[in-house]
């Protein structure tokens, strides 16, 4: 093997080198021109070496070289989030808990929609009410409510319920004995 050839080699393992260190190495730019004139003087040594003997081998040292410079630079992303470096410069993403913090006080929120309580502080329009024996942080719909008064639950908004005065349903008991008919239905 003669001179040009392992020169074209060497120059070629340089300069997939330094552009592996230009993924790790802040340089602004310079370590990526290193790189390019490194791979263009290791192609023109690669062409002395066999350009015009044997134009295969020149072919495939190029196509290696097309095909390590992707392959560097994406090992070297690869690798990066595992460095040291790569975990100070590089953010991970949050987690879907840290997303939404309060998802669960919010499906818990959802679930009083409807339900009927009684305001433990005046709504001013935003104060305490007590729903199912909790207590819990609403606001009105810009009505004023005295304290102690039923309320209905309309709407969730944040972390706070929004209400109306209401009373709950009345519902006929069947077990109850005034509820029941006193006569029969007579069959024809």
């Amino acid at each position: 093997m003669d001179s040009n050839a392992v020169f074209a080699i060497l120059l070629l393992i340089a300069g997939i080198g330094i552009l592996t260190a230009e993924v790790f190495v802040p340089s602004g730019g310079l370590l990526g021109l290193i790189t390019f004139f490194t791979l263009v003087v290791s192609i023109v040594f690669a062409y002395r070496a066999w350009g015009t003997s044997h134009p295969n081998i020149f072919w495939a040292f190029c196509g290696v070289l097309l095909g390590l410079v992707p392959l560097a630079i994406g090992m070297a992303f690869y690798i990066l989030p595992g460095t040291a470096l790569g975990k100070r410069v590089l953010l991970e993403a949050p987690e879907s808990e840290e997303l939404t913090p309060f998802a669960k006080q919010g499906l818990h929120l959802q679930e009083l929609v409807g339900q009927f309580g009684r305001t433990v502080s005046p709504l001013t329009p935003g104060g305490l009410i007590m729903v199912n024996g909790e207590r819990l942080h609403a606001i009105s719909e810009g009505l004023i409510v005295e304290s102690g008064k039923s309320i209905e639950v309309i709407e969730v908004r944040g972390n706070r319920l929004l209400v109306r005065p209401g009373e709950p349903p009345v519902t006929s008991n069947a077990a109850d004995p005034s509820s029941r008919l006193d006569f029969e239905i007579p069959q024809s």
